[in-house]
This record gives structure tokens, sequence and C-alpha cells, in this order.
């Protein structure tokens, strides 16, 4: 038999708790307010790096954990802004790039892409966006009445799962994924483009299901080059975890930014949260010291 499960405990015993434990709470309104509206559970996983077992550091605020968990609520707000642009460009990508070697309809055929079986699984994945969608995108019943159902490529990539996208392009062919490249990030290769694809997917579904990102490993490896591990090497952090923390997606995610319009808006909104919540360590997120640089955020002063 395993332990029994916890009490219930109420907005105000909660309160007591966390003063027993040693948080030190200015204002009990202010704290009853936000735990109302704030699963005392789920709070307590941002209070991990402030204690031991169950007792808090010295001089822990309640305010302190509220800036740790807003300042994780609103970076996840500015990455779903970044994550949107990556997305969005590899969907125009992947449309124009596979029609102008196949043509609008060539998607249809196995022999347009590199694996049989997950072409097959792709062919499943669109029929079933497509009769998801029937009744409740205007473009899909447009095509769908006046096409006999028939949807270009450039079309079709509008209807795919983020996650799907991702696979999509791995399964392209080597040409095709070359083209991309080439066109769109430079000298970067497609088996890193790939394996970031897979990694912003894993990342923008954190986000969107409001996981936390603070002192977290993310679940997935990132493919980083010999330069981008340096730098995780020069400031003493082990390459195998850097990969599985958020800075080392900033990383990667800036060198798939196209419009640098918004990369430099997000950029802004990050400084804007370092000064609004000072009390957060970006260390539990990976960064390293130099972080802004190596960001390209040059300082106002420079500016």
């Amino acid at each position: 038999m395993g332990q029994n499960v916890k009490s219930f405990k109420t907005i105000e015993e909660q309160i007591d708790i966390l003063k027993d434990r040693g948080v030190i709470i200015e204002d009990e309104e202010v704290a009853k307010k936000s735990l109302a509206n704030l699963n005392y559970y789920r709070l307590s996983a941002y209070t991990l790096t402030l204690r031991k077992d169950d007792h808090f550091y010295d001089n822990v605020h309640f305010s302190d954990i509220m800036q740790i968990y807003n300042f994780d609520m609103e970076i996840r707000a500015a990455l779903m802004y970044l994550l949107e642009s990556i997305e969005v460009s590899m969907r125009t990508y992947i449309g124009y790039y596979h029609a102008k070697t196949f043509g609008a309809l060539g998607y249809y055929k196995e022999e347009t892409f590199d694996n049989a079986d997950r072409f097959h699984k792709f062919e499943a994945a669109y029929k079933e966006a497509i009769e998801e969608y029937g009744n409740k995108e205007v473009f899909v019943k447009h095509h769908n009445d006046t096409y006999d159902g028939q949807f270009p490529i450039w079309v079709l990539v509008e209807l795919l799962t983020f996650g799907s996208l991702s696979r999509l392009f791995k399964n392209l062919t080597a040409d095709v994924r070359e083209e991309i490249c080439k066109n769109n990030y430079g000298k970067i290769k497609d088996t890193y483009i790939g394996n970031w694809l897979q990694g912003c997917t894993i990342l923008r579904n954190i986000c969107a299901h409001r996981g936390r990102l603070f002192n977290r490993q993310i679940p997935f490896s990132l493919r980083l080059s010999r330069k981008d591990k340096q730098v995780f090497i020069n400031n003493g952090v082990s390459v195998n975890k850097a990969t599985k923390q958020l800075f080392a997606y900033l990383i990667i995610m800036k060198k798939m930014i196209s419009d640098e319009r918004v990369w430099d808006t997000f950029a802004s909104r990050l400084i804007d949260l370092t000064r609004k919540y000072p009390f957060v360590r970006l260390d539990y997120y990976g960064f390293t010291e130099d972080w802004e640089k190596l960001l390209g955020i040059k300082d106002e002063k420079e500016a």
C-alpha cells in the first residue's frame, strides 16, 4: 500500500503551511488572491530552487515565488510568438518548394517523398485533417465543393499540425530539403533543421499546455554545431544538459527566424521581463552570463 493521499487544505491553511515552512508573506490578502486562482500544487514546482525538502531558505518572500511563476508564464507567451513565425515560414517553404519540384498535387505520389511508410502516415494525417476541418474552415469547404476535394500542397500545409509539419519536412526528398535550407537558412544543413523543428514542436506543446520551463530539462536534445557547443563549454556548462534547456532553444530559434523584426520584438520582450522580474535567475533556464551577446541583443547604451 502507498501513502495516504494528502488531505484537502483551504486557502488559509495553504498560507499557514507556507509560513510554517519559512516563506515571508507581507500581504496575506494578495497571497490569498494568488492562491485562489493558482493551484498550490502547481506553484510548489516553482519553489524547488528556494528550499530544501519542505523548508525554505532564509529570506524567501511569497512575492519572489510569484516573480518566478509570472516570468515563466510570460516567457511562454513570448516564445509562442517566435514559434508561430517558425511554423508559418516552414508551411510556406514546404508548400512552395515541393510544388515547384513536383506540382500542386505531387504530394499524392509516394515517390515525391523520401520514405514510403512515412508518406502513408502523412497521407492518413492530411485526410483526417481535411475531414476534421471540413465544416469549420471556409477554404476547406471551398476546395471540397469547387475542386472535388483536391488541395494544392500550399493549401494543404495550412491544415497540418506543427508536429505533422516537422515530420513532413524530414520526409521531403533530399533535393527539396536542401533547396529549402539553402534559400532560407543559409549554410545550415537539413539534418539540423529537421532536428530543430522537432525540438520546436515539443517546446510549443509545453508552452501551449502551460507547462513549466523554469528549472526544467526539455525532453528532447537539440543538435548543436561545434561552435554552439563551445559556447556552453566555455561557460562550464554540460553540453548534454544545455541541449535540453531553454537557452539552447533560443540560440537555434534565432537562426530559424527569417524576419529580423520578429526576433527584435521577442528580444525586447525578454529584456523587459528580466527587468520586471529581477528575482528570477536565468541560469535555471540554461542562460550563460554572456547571453545578451549570444542572442544578438545590444545594450541600450550602445544602440
